[in-house]
């Protein structure tokens, strides 16, 4: 939240652009509604901003995913982690009817968007790599939920493994947040 925060402010004071946030405060929103969010201010980009976990404390590093198939294993496995989120909402059964299927249709449907959401991801990546000296783990795609509602190119980064002791530092470090969201603007 500080890190999308930070970018907002860098996005609405050097550019000029009107940032909607799905929240300002720590709460949770549900991943159908995020979207929803978008689409109804008429977003032009949809950025979802993650803190990655995984058990075991030597992974690190960034990803930024876009809407597509998951083409790896740990790809699918990293999306299973994320929408398992829908555990947390009010009507988790509206998710039962997406498969994969209906995410070949949603890719379909997003094909506009996908190159432009590809090249956001390769540009976020590569400023993390390059300027804040961060380990970039690709640009990959996968079946997100909160991606799946946006009807405008968007990415979901994961900014670093909170699993990793040196990573959960600096993702907590007021120098990492604007390094992070610098790098994200740039």
């Amino acid at each position: 939240l500080d890190v999308a925060k930070i970018l907002g402010g860098y996005l609405e004071e050097k550019l000029g652009i009107h940032v909607v946030y799905t929240r300002t405060e720590d709460r949770f929103v549900e991943l159908h509604e995020r979207g929803r969010v978008a689409n109804a201010a008429e977003g032009k980009l949809f950025i979802s901003l993650h803190a990655n976990a995984i058990e075991g404390v030597t992974a690190r590093g960034t990803e930024t995913y876009f809407l597509g198939q998951h083409k790896t294993e740990a790809a699918r496995r990293v999306m299973e982690r994320e929408n398992r989120v829908v555990n947390l909402e009010n009507n988790s059964g509206q998710y039962e009817a997406l498969d994969e299927e209906k995410l070949v249709r949603y890719a379909l449907m997003q094909s506009a968007n996908m190159r432009q959401s590809q090249f956001l991801a390769s540009l976020i990546e590569e400023q993390f790599e390059e300027r804040v000296n961060r380990k970039s783990r690709g640009v990959k795609q996968a079946g997100f939920q909160v991606l799946w509602e946006a009807s405008m190119p968007a990415v979901l980064v994961e900014l670093g493994f909170l699993t990793h002791s040196n990573e959960a530092r600096f993702l907590a470090s007021e120098n990492g947040k604007v390094y992070l969201a610098s790098a994200i603007f740039r």
